[in-house]
């Protein structure tokens, strides 16, 4: 028996656009976010050494949610419609904006990601990002 769940997010990076320009275009709230210029941490806040190269946002849109993610790429397609104009203006301006799926499973798993998806990613700018964790 397959046991399969997948979590998906945005993830968007940026070489001169602040993080929060890029979240406030974007109107989600961030997981993590840091900007550009600014000093690096870890994921405790400690310093580290060196500044950030570019900002980087994340947002959580689906946690841990079951089955094949295909199944609900077209409805968070069309949630993120609004955002076109936006996704467009990051990759117009040297960033970049890409859905992040983790697909995580137990046995065999695969998928196909039909043609209409792939149209729709390319029309929002966006890039797909799959990491697969047996």
């Amino acid at each position: 028996m397959n046991t399969e769940y997948f979590t998906i997010s945005i993830r968007t990076w940026h070489p001169v656009v602040p993080a929060e320009a890029l979240i406030a275009a974007i109107g989600l709230e961030p997981d993590v976010a840091y900007s550009v210029g600014s000093r690096r941490t870890n994921p405790s806040g400690e310093l580290l050494d060196g500044f950030y190269r570019t900002s980087y946002c994340t947002f959580g849109l689906l946690r841990k949610a079951p089955g094949d993610f295909t199944e609900a790429l077209a409805p968070l397609l069309d949630q993120l419609e609004n955002n076109q104009a936006t996704f467009h203006h990051i990759a117009l301006t040297g960033g970049r904006t890409e859905l992040y799926v983790g697909v995580f499973f137990e046995g065999s798993s695969g998928f196909t990601l039909g043609t209409a998806d792939m149209r729709r990613l390319a029309e929002l700018s966006l890039e797909l990002s799959i990491e697969v964790y047996p």
